[in-house]
């Protein structure tokens, strides 16, 4: 994730609803992937979260399975301190252990799943993508599932203006300001390492991942379920 990005106060507070704004079918993701999580994590399984600031898909996960544990790591103490208060007010906080750091930075588990949503898009595609995959892989139980939910965009097509005006669009039909959609644009333009979905799934061949199938796709954003 970028820390630059995620420990200005003011897109800290915006997170509550900005992805809500911009990612279609934001929630009913975490839905899908909290089923999806049902189908292969045993009742008392460790679950690894990647990019775990703010703490919105964990209180939708850790709901799915009541006795659930989760590890969680994001390099931005702003993001973490909004997940302890989320999951302190659900009465979740005792299941969550949450470290300031990478993938890297996790125990080495084994853990019986790990997600990663809206994160990856952040970490650059010069060997750091896929470092961060292969992180994630020797961590996880030979089997285990791995949830990726991440941006993909081919910024050198010619389509990739049309595709940021969609963005944007969509952004303003669910109802944010005119200056946001702008802004959070030229961001994503600008600061997101967004990638082609064909290159996110090699990635994940090549960090050792297989069985890797499309759940989710909102626009720009798309989910596979991996496994490892």
């Amino acid at each position: 994730m970028n820390k630059g990005i995620f420990d200005d106060p003011e897109k800290v507070a915006a997170y509550e609803q900005g992805p809500r704004w911009f990612v279609p079918a934001y929630e009913a993701s975490h839905d899908m992937a909290a089923v999806l999580l049902q189908e292969f994590v045993p009742e008392t399984g460790h679950i690894l979260v990647v990019g775990a600031g703010g703490g919105i898909e964990l209180a939708t996960l850790a709901k799915a399975g009541a006795q659930w544990r989760f590890t969680g790591v994001d390099p931005a103490e702003p993001m973490l301190a909004m997940a302890r208060g989320r999951l302190s007010g659900l009465g979740m906080l005792d299941r969550v252990d949450l470290i300031q750091g990478f993938a890297s930075d996790a125990p080495p588990g084994p853990f019986d799943a790990a997600t990663c949503f809206l994160t990856l898009h952040f970490v650059p595609d010069d060997g750091s993508r896929l470092a961060t995959l292969r992180d994630i892989h020797r961590r996880l139980k030979p089997g285990a599932p791995f949830l990726l939910i991440n941006g993909c965009l081919d910024k050198t097509a010619a389509r990739f203006g049309r595709d940021m005006a969609r963005y944007s669009a969509f952004a303003r039909f669910k109802g944010a300001p005119a200056e946001m959609t702008v802004m959070a644009a030229t961001t994503v333009a600008e600061q997101v390492h967004l990638l082609p979905a064909a290159r996110d799934e090699a990635l994940l061949a090549e960090a050792g991942f297989h069985s890797v199938e499309p759940f989710y796709r909102g626009l720009w954003v798309h989910g596979w379920l991996a496994h490892a």
